[in-house]
């Protein structure tokens, strides 16, 4: 297996990680629930799964020098985004339908986190990132808006979504040298 093939098949496995992560902390949430010095815990549900988020699919991004400070910076973007995702999906505009409302978070968050690659690792952001970002972010979005009777959680959705802007991120900031 080439180098190439070798890289894109650890961050798909880091991406994957993540979406169990993910799957793991909503099983965990009634016990987290039942925690109740922590407050606002649906708050820190989103952060610490933006985070791991973040810290699986984005920081491996980073090259030294100070790979673990910018890890957690892109964690803590991640964490940061996720968050206000969320928060854009519950308060959303006004007027447009779910699968609107999904595509255009799912493309405004992928988007984010390229632009905190961007600027944190740091890597070049140019046009061909921000299409592959938009691209993966919508389409990870409006997964979202498929209903599966098994699929309370929304595993589906996040799965797409971190998987496509896993991919992205991989193929937006490859070098052309590779």
């Amino acid at each position: 297996m080439t180098p190439f093939l070798n890289v894109l098949a650890f961050r798909l496995l880091l991406a994957l990680t993540s979406i169990v992560a993910y799957a793991v902390l909503v099983q965990m949430t009634p016990l987290f629930e039942t925690v109740e010095r922590v407050p606002n815990m649906n708050t820190v549900f989103h952060l610490v799964v933006g985070a791991v988020f973040g810290a699986f699919v984005m920081a491996p991004h980073v090259r030294a020098p100070r790979r673990v400070l910018r890890g957690i910076a892109l964690a803590a973007a991640a964490a940061a985004i996720y968050y206000a995702t969320v928060r854009f999906v519950v308060n959303g505009p006004a007027g447009l339908d779910a699968l609107a409302t999904f595509a255009m978070a799912g493309a405004g968050a992928s988007l984010l986190c390229g632009l905190a690659v961007a600027l944190i690792v740091p890597e070049t952001f140019n046009l061909r990132l921000a299409a592959l970002l938009l691209v993966a972010g919508a389409a990870g979005g409006a997964a979202f808006d498929v209903k599966l009777s098994y699929d309370s959680s929304l595993l589906v959705g996040h799965a797409a979504w971190q998987l496509l802007t896993c991919l992205a991120l991989f193929f937006g900031t490859q070098r052309s040298s590779t």
